[in-house]
């Protein structure tokens, strides 16, 4: 029997059938495209957990912005970058979208600002010189506080006077007009800049103004509620006693504006150490006197009737109590009759009774002012119309007590009580200048001047008559007769005799004086009649002083001894 399996060497091995073992899992090559993934995925996820919130800002124009490029810098730092520029729906503005860092979130509310840095020149001098170089950026302010989140921001077209991280507080002024001021004036205390002023905006009934003010720490400790805040802008000229003034705060305040302000009695006795609240309201005066006079608050209305003119007086115009100023003028308006054509000038005063003192007692209230004004009147109070400066003309009401005038009271059923009135010192002048005239319009003139006339012919044709004549005569011969007697006497009662001749002498210069009097009478035609009774006079004088000399030399020529031992009785 044959082997089935043969042994030939030389014969062909069929080969042996391959054995297949599957593997489990997946290859090591898909690792590659999974740690792919996940890289991808943890990137993704990062770029997502570190992305901020994107915000939207609106701006006039996108001058110097470019999407991708432009950042959003807080103190030069990148919190943001501009991913696209966009023209607003109804073409009015360019919306830019921005996306913040992460974490911005908690800052971008209802107090936050944005603006774009760029070059500029204003009158704090050139900002953002930087962006030359660097190219435009969008700046940042934060919001502080518990402030409404927003996604949607209104940029400024100009950077923020006062940045939320700046210490200090802020206030308002209140006023009726600006007066020169604007953003960026600076506000000053002593002279030294403590703050600026940041903008301004119109009340809801647009009447006044509302200027918000920043005062920088530690000087917003000096704002107190009894602060006084007033307008330091341009110059200030006054004239008063010792002439011209003139007030300037500073140069920056002379071309921007400024605002000035003070504490009275801060650090004194009385000061308690309260400081003025933020956002408190202060009430913004025109000037320093204006704030100086706002210590006195009471206020009392009075009304005053002028019967002349009033030019020169005007609302505002001081009131004065012998040289003190103790209110000031309100109103001034016209006054006719329809009937009798009569035109009075009522004035309203405000009084300020603290200013009185003691003139005022007990003024704590209206009816108290009133009452103690009554007294006032009672005791001669008048108002008059005084020139209060004799340059520009301006008039002022000035009261003073007029003890010699006629007795009023206090006129009460108007508006306001009445104080009376006192015409002034002009007004006087002309009413008796224009009396004396109508005086003189009514006098006989002319029949004074034909009697003077007569007088001076009669007064001329005396002094040629024998009896003028006579009396001269006679005077020369007692003259005559005193001289030999004078002679006679020697040396005995020569000072008796110096005295008579000085006697004789100055009769003798008497008559030759009322010769030259009567001789030139007749330019006393446009004198009164008094010169008439005084030439009169003289006449008579001369006739007395010859009675005496002639009576003096009888004596001497009866008893010449009398010089020596004089006059017995």
């Amino acid at each position: 029997m044959t082997d089935s399996k043969s042994t030939d060497p030389n014969a062909a091995v069929e080969p042996a059938s391959p054995v297949i073992r599957r593997r489990r899992g997946l290859p090591l090559i898909w690792l590659v495209p999974l740690v792919a993934a996940l890289i991808g995925g943890w990137l993704a996820w990062k770029t997502l957990n570190e992305r901020g919130p994107t915000i939207t800002i609106t701006f006039d124009t996108a001058e110097g912005l470019e999407p991708g490029k432009t950042r959003v810098r807080y103190r030069d730092v990148d919190v943001g970058t501009v991913q696209g520029v966009a023209v607003s729906p109804d073409l009015a503005n360019v919306i830019v979208t921005v996306r913040m860092v992460k974490g911005a979130a908690s800052y971008l509310n209802d107090r936050t600002s944005f603006w774009v840095v760029k070059p500029r020149l204003g009158f704090g001098g050139v900002s953002g010189l930087g962006t030359l170089v660097s190219g435009a950026y969008i700046g940042m302010d934060p919001g502080t506080g518990n402030g409404e989140a927003l996604t949607a921001f209104r940029g400024l077209e100009e950077p923020p006077l006062i940045r939320s991280s700046s210490p200090g507080r802020r206030f308002a002024l209140r006023a009726d007009r600006l007066g020169g001021l604007g953003p960026g004036a600076p506000i000053y205390y002593r002279g030294i800049q403590v703050g600026e002023v940041v903008g301004y905006e119109f009340s809801k009934d647009w009447q006044s103004l509302t200027i918000p003010v920043f005062i920088h720490a530690p000087y917003d400790r000096i704002v107190r509620p009894n602060t006084r805040f007033w307008n330091a802008s341009g110059l200030s000229v006054s004239i008063g006693p010792e002439g011209p003034t003139v007030a300037l705060e500073s140069l920056q305040s002379l071309a921007t504006g400024g605002v000035s302000f003070e504490t009275p009695g801060l650090g004194g006795p009385g000061d308690n150490g309260e400081i003025a609240a933020e956002g408190t309201d202060f009430p913004l005066y025109e000037n320093r006197n204006a704030a100086s006079d706002a210590r006195f608050t009471r206020r009392v209305p009075f009304l005053v009737h002028f019967d002349g003119s009033v030019r020169g007086l005007h609302p505002g115009s001081p009131v004065e109590f012998r040289g003190i100023r103790v209110g000031e003028v309100t109103d001034i308006r016209l006054d006719v009759d329809p009937v009798s054509g009569e035109a009075r000038i009522p004035v309203t005063l405000n009084i300020e009774p603290e200013r009185l003192g003691s003139e005022l007692p007990a003024a704590h209230d209206a009816e108290a002012a009133y009452a103690g004004m009554q007294a006032l009147v009672e005791r001669g109070l008048r108002a008059q119309l005084s020139t209060g400066n004799l340059l520009t003309g301006e008039l002022i009401v000035t009261l003073d007590l007029f003890p010699n005038a006629p007795k009023a009271s206090l006129i009460r059923g108007g508006p306001y009580p009445e104080v009376p009135s006192q015409p002034n010192v002009l007004d006087t002048a002309t009413k008796t200048a224009t009396d004396l005239m109508n005086e003189l319009a009514r006098a006989p003139i002319a029949e004074t001047v034909v009697e003077l006339r007569s007088t001076i012919q009669k007064a001329g044709a005396l002094i040629g008559s024998p009896e003028i004549a006579q009396a001269i005569g006679s005077l020369s011969r007692s003259l005559a007769e005193l001289e030999k007697t004078t002679q006679a006497l020697g040396s005995e009662g020569e000072p008796t005799i110096r005295a008579l001749r000085d006697v004789a002498e100055n009769t003798s210069k008497l008559v030759r004086q009322a010769e030259k009097t009567l001789s030139s009478t007749d330019g006393l035609v446009n004198s009164s009649r008094p010169a008439v009774s005084d030439l009169q006079g003289l006449v008579r004088e001369l006739t007395a002083a010859a009675r005496s000399i002639r009576g003096l030399t009888d004596y001497l020529e009866r008893h010449p001894e009398a010089l020596i031992r004089g006059k017995r009785g």
